[in-house]
């Protein structure tokens, strides 16, 4: 499998952990548990998004040449 799609699923596992904390909780350690893992997921996502985007690009660009 892809290394972004590994650590994105660990990073949820991660905010899933601070957000039970956080509802637990509700303090600012917790909080900023929270914050901190949303933040990596959004980043990670971003990432695979990108590495989505250009794999299906070259997918269609090899198509094209093989349908000439």
């Amino acid at each position: 499998m892809n290394d972004t799609h590994d650590k994105l699923v660990k990073a949820y596992l991660k905010y899933f952990e601070a957000s039970e904390w956080w509802e637990r909780k509700h303090s600012t350690r917790a909080y900023q548990a929270v914050q901190q893992a949303t933040k990596e997921i959004m980043k990670l996502a971003k990432a695979r998004n990108t590495e989505i985007r250009l794999e299906s690009k070259a997918i269609n660009e090899a198509r094209k040449k093989d349908s000439e």
